[in-house]
């Protein structure tokens, strides 16, 4: 490993601790990064609650993956507008490191801190609901998650994107929270979904990567008509398309947000 990838390393790694602990220190992120998804979670697990077996399993790993993506969007809705309010975006954006590796230790962290929401709302399911424990295939099951995990961390930072130049963008990224849980088909398959919609579900990587986690926890759950092995390797396409664009947009709109020298503007 070169020095330069040493130092962004360090520097994904201090961001997502600086990250971690403004989160810590100031309570109101508690609401919408765990408070909301899980009570949005909650009725949802309600609405089954009158059954058992695969579909409250079903609902339950919904569940947990809106809670992932909830914290993701909302965080990188916020990553910048945390910077513009309290005016160090220009002391961010002069620093010798690219904006994108700062950027990505938020989402990060962002994502991390979803993943333990959703395994707080999978012990609420087991414990409360009665939902079995089982899990078909523990191993294809972690190794899902993880690459579903990757795969929203790169989805949010390619949102991350917006807010730089937009002072309106954490609107925007807020905006389609609701919208992706229903596109990914967290809590009914996107088969019931029009025509023209399931489109859109198709070019998301957290729809493929939430079939591969149901198809290795459900016993003969069939989801989309593709083997787990093709759910991976599309998210994982998915996941180095997301990285690849937001390499690109970084470096462009981080010149275009230098040459303007408007962004601490409100």
């Amino acid at each position: 490993m070169s020095s330069g990838e040493v130092s962004r390393v360090q520097v994904v790694k201090a961001s997502m601790i600086l990250t971690a602990r403004n989160f810590f220190a100031d309570p109101q992120w508690v609401i919408p990064s765990i408070i909301a998804p899980f009570v949005f979670t909650l009725v949802s697990l309600f609405l089954f609650s009158h059954v058992n077996g695969p579909i409250l399993l079903y609902a339950v790993l919904g569940g947990g993956m809106m809670g992932m993506w909830g914290t993701t969007v909302y965080g990188s809705g916020s990553s910048i507008g945390f910077d513009r309010w309290n005016g160090t975006l220009e002391c961010t954006l002069s620093a010798p490191t690219p904006l994108m590796w700062i950027v990505l230790g938020r989402v990060i962290w962002n994502t991390l801190e979803g993943s333990i929401n959703a395994l707080f709302i999978l012990a609420i399911g087991f414990l409360w609901f009665r939902v079995g424990i089982g899990i078909a295939d523990p191993g294809l099951f972690a190794i899902s998650t993880i690459i579903t995990f990757l795969s929203l961390s790169a989805f949010g930072l390619l949102l991350a994107n917006i807010v730089v130049l937009s002072r309106k963008g954490g609107f925007l990224t807020n905006g389609i929270e609701i919208p992706v849980y229903i596109a990914t088909g967290t809590m009914f398959p996107i088969g019931l979904l029009p025509f023209f919609v399931q489109g859109f579900s198709f070019a998301l990587g957290p729809t493929w990567g939430i079939d591969a986690i149901r198809k290795a926890a459900i016993a003969g759950y069939t989801g989309l008509p593709v083997s787990i092995y093709v759910d991976l390797l599309v998210t994982v396409l998915a996941t180095v398309v997301y990285m690849a664009l937001s390499a690109y947009f970084f470096t462009k709109v981080e010149k275009i947000a230098k040459r303007n020298g408007t962004l601490g503007d409100y």
